[in-house]
């Protein structure tokens, strides 16, 4: 089993910030934060000058 996280942004490649592979469903879960928390430095250190504040709210 494996499990990816992605970052993806409308006019720009997808980026895996995060990987984990398990046997199991439990394993998956246990590395779930890690993964999260790759993708919240992901967003954390992007450039979000022009960027509309909003926009999610329209997705």
């Amino acid at each position: 089993m494996k499990v990816e996280v992605v970052f993806r942004t409308a006019g720009q490649a997808d980026a895996v910030v995060g990987e984990a592979e398990g046997e199991t469903f439990a394993e998956m879960q246990a590395e779930l934060p890690a993964l999260l928390r790759a993708l919240a430095t992901e967003i954390e250190g992007r450039d979000h000058v022009g960027e509309v504040p909003d926009a999610a709210a329209h997705g």
